[in-house]
């Protein structure tokens, strides 16, 4: 099929006239990738690439959230619910917990902040009402960036 078959076909394909006609279709279709991929494993691949980044661990409990906080060491440690989401700073969980990513100063507030989040229910704008499940958490240093970026990957 030729660029202008090709155009023909994308117009009128739907229209039902080649099937009137006689004429056959190719459906060409072009594979789609889509990569999405948790903070904490972004951080990794970071990582891994040499670029800094705050160190942290996934807990899956509220138990692991506090002695990832008490392994840290630091006064002030971020929670971060990990969620295919944007927003989730903003968002709310189905506990009654406003935010999905919040600063503590203690491990016994891991515990108590982790355990409202894991296993909840995440809804931001990019979810909607329907929500998503929180089933784990990035423990992590917290730091105070002069600087903040987000980085993408597109390919085509």
């Amino acid at each position: 099929m030729d660029e202008e078959e090709a155009e023909a076909t994308r117009a009128l394909g739907s229209s039902g006239l080649f099937k009137k006609h006689g004429f056959q279709m190719q459906q060409q279709q072009q594979q789609q990738r889509s990569l999405s991929l948790l903070e904490y494993l972004s951080m990794e691949l970071l990582q891994e690439a040499g670029v800094s980044v705050p160190k942290g661990f996934v807990a899956k409990s509220s138990d692991e959230a506090y002695a990832i906080a008490k392994k840290l060491g630091s006064k002030d440690v971020v929670i971060k619910a990990q969620v295919l989401a944007g927003g989730r700073g903003k968002g709310s969980f189905t506990s009654g917990l406003k935010g999905g990513v919040k600063i503590v100063f203690s491990p016994e507030e891991a515990l108590a902040v982790s355990s409202q989040m894991i296993g909840q229910i995440l809804i931001t704008k990019q979810t909607g009402a329907k929500g998503r499940i929180c089933n784990q958490v990035l423990v992590c240093e917290r730091k105070f960036p002069r600087r903040e970026y987000y980085f993408a990957i597109t390919m085509e």
